[in-house]
């Protein structure tokens, strides 16, 4: 699995958004209760989306595409979301 880009620049930007607004939600829980593992988790994925906004790359949409995204939906409904979500022209490589 190659390492493109295989986020748009506004996914990146809601991403990167999402990510610092769930860092600062887990942070304020963690600041009230420090042992809250429900703000230790909130931190850790929201800095996980930030990363994944920063480099444009999800892991886990390009494990999907790498398989074909089989399953319940069928392939014209993924085909079309995945052509939605790379609206800057970006290619993906499979």
């Amino acid at each position: 699995m190659s390492q493109t880009q295989n986020l748009s620049t506004r996914n990146a930007l809601c991403r990167i958004t999402l990510g610092l607004s769930m860092v600062s939600f887990g942070g304020a829980r963690l600041v009230r209760n420090p042992h809250c593992s429900k703000g230790r988790a909130m931190v850790i994925l929201g800095a996980m989306k930030v990363g994944e906004g920063t480099v444009k790359f999800c892991p886990l949409k390009a494990i999907l595409q790498q398989n074909g995204m089989t399953g319940h939906t069928g392939g014209t409904m993924t085909n079309k979301m995945l052509n939605e979500m790379n609206t800057d022209g970006m290619t993906v490589t499979t």
